[in-house]
């Protein structure tokens, strides 16, 4: 085990009142998502956009700190974590944005965007410069292309750098947000193979965070799907798209084009819209667009109830038919 989120929760209040000094409600971005991530496997982790995923990203490296709940790497708690002793867990933690150049500072070039976490780490000039002449070729780019700046790149050489500077401190975890989704197909491809290849060298662990599962089904070991701030289903890759049992779950790889042109394949019809995180509906979360809700499924919230395996699903339905 690398990783461990237990009861993890983020809520951000909403002020109201004459001066707005009142919290009239809160945004749960996030409420209570529990989780382990073994050593070397990819955990993907799929759902809608405004679902929570890039939160809990941010929550299991403490860029945003928990509202409750804990993340525990390796056999450290990093929730209660001092500043130092964080920065020093921080090296071993890295992130791939969804848009690398969003993250750049145009003034910077490519050999210092690379450095610059080794700088902040202590590293010596010299150790700098040689790990970026180090990293350059591993994720596909030439040695002169240290000097440029960001914008003489396209996307898919954006995301590469990217991905070097996530590499450059030598890191065991690194969440993938959206890392491919601003890229053309044929480039989203490359940057897929260039991922995986580097974690097998590296042997690198993965939250790669997507609502893509076309992209998820050639990347993760694992699939963790959330809705509406809760994981509803998490199983294997294999399991989960050969039997899904959550009706969200289903409703999402139904609308997964098909392989071959012209092949018949059946919808799992959704209904509405997501509900908000600042109204979460009571009961199960998603049966406001269920086809299959029943009275139970509007008052008592469903837990991960274990199938076998280590496949779980939240559901009502799934409870009464095993």
């Amino acid at each position: 085990m690398l990783i461990r989120a237990d009861n993890l929760a983020k809520h951000y209040p909403i002020m109201g009142g004459f001066f707005g000094n009142k919290v009239a409600g809160q945004v749960r971005a996030v409420d209570g998502v529990s989780f382990v991530i073994e050593r070397g496997e990819t955990l993907a982790l799929v759902g809608e956009s405004g679902c929570g995923k890039s939160t809990t990203g941010r929550l299991l490296t403490r860029l945003i700190e928990p509202t409750v709940g804990t993340v525990r790497f390796e056999n450290t708690e990093i929730s209660e974590l001092g500043a130092e002793e964080l920065r020093a867990v921080r090296r071993r933690m890295q992130l791939v944005f969804q848009d690398a150049g969003s993250s750049f500072n145009p003034r910077m070039t490519v050999a210092a965007l690379i450095a610059e976490p080794m700088h902040l780490a202590g590293a010596s000039a010299v150790d700098c410069r040689a790990r970026v002449q180090e990293l350059l070729p591993l994720v596909g780019l030439a040695a002169e292309h240290a000097e440029r700046y960001p914008h003489e790149f396209s996307g898919g050489q954006r995301q590469r750098i990217g991905i070097a500077r996530a590499l450059a401190l030598r890191p065991d975890f690194v969440v993938c947000d959206e890392p491919v989704s601003a890229l053309d197909v044929s480039v989203q491809a490359q940057v897929i193979n260039l991922l995986t290849g580097l974690q097998r060298e590296f042997e690198l662990t993965y939250l790669f965070i997507s609502h893509d599962l076309r992209v998820v089904r050639h990347v993760a070991d694992r699939v963790a799907v959330m809705y509406l701030g809760r994981i509803v289903e998490i199983a294997d890759k294999a399991t989960l798209y050969r039997s899904p049992q959550h009706p969200y779950t289903r409703a999402l790889l139904s609308a997964v084009p098909a392989h071959r042109p012209g092949k018949a394949r059946a919808r799992t019809e959704v209904v509405g819209e997501v509900a908000s995180a600042r109204a979460v509906p009571s009961g199960c979360r998603y049966h406001t667009r269920c086809p299959y809700v029943m009275p139970v499924c509007q008052t008592d919230d469903p837990e991960l109830i274990d199938l076998g395996g280590g496949h779980r699903s939240a559901c009502h339905l799934v409870r009464t038919s095993h």
